[in-house]
């Protein structure tokens, strides 16, 4: 039975994924991602452009569920602090439900910036994740009726800075407790920089 193309590109870029998570972003190649797929690296090639591709694929893959499962917390109705608990538990989740995943998007900003074939890669990555930063914070201000005393873009920056951190942090010492004291700390700071909608 013949495989459609875009069946085909999607086993290759969970096969990127899967090899990625067990063996490090390093491991993905054409022969890897073919022996993982259980297909030809000729096929690799004929779906995808080049390495460089597949990988902004597979990363793009793996943003998007974690992204979506932030933009779905509703918080309607909810002040500023509790609106924020809700968006990082929902993030949370995401992290202890799959760390290799999130380990995998910062072996791929390393990776995508030592390789010249991959330089927009880690923009465009930090981009999206400032992009939802923002759309959180915007939802939060719009839903607790309030406004940011600093400048969303700023804050954004700073909340995708807290998260890489604690994260990371995680990721090495695996203590969930400390992890979720920070994210409390920072969203003490968040409801000091908020204030009522005029």
């Amino acid at each position: 039975m013949r495989v459609s193309s875009a069946v085909r590109r999607d086993q290759l870029i969970d096969a990127a994924i899967r090899v990625a998570k067990r063996d490090g972003v390093a491991a993905v190649s054409t022969r890897t991602v073919a022996a993982e797929a259980g297909a030809t690296p000729g096929i690799v090639h004929y779906v995808f452009d080049s390495m460089a591709q597949l990988l902004h694929e597979a990363i793009t893959s793996i943003a998007d569920e974690q992204v979506e499962t932030v933009r779905s917390v509703q918080v309607q109705g909810a002040d500023v602090r509790d609106s924020m608990v809700r968006s990082f538990e929902a993030m949370w989740a995401t992290v202890e439900a799959d760390p290799q995943a999130h380990q995998v998007t910062f072996e791929v900003t390393q990776h995508a910036l030592r390789n010249p074939d991959l330089s927009d890669l880690a923009e465009w990555q930090y981009q999206v994740y400032f992009d939802v930063s923002r759309q959180v914070l915007d939802t939060v201000s719009e839903a607790a009726q309030v406004r940011w005393r600093r400048p969303v873009h700023a804050l954004a920056r700073l909340l995708v800075a807290v998260n890489d951190g604690v994260v990371s942090a995680w990721l090495a010492d695996r203590d969930s407790e400390r992890a979720r004291e920070t994210y409390l700390a920072f969203i003490d700071y968040l409801c000091l920089v908020a204030e009522p909608a005029e």
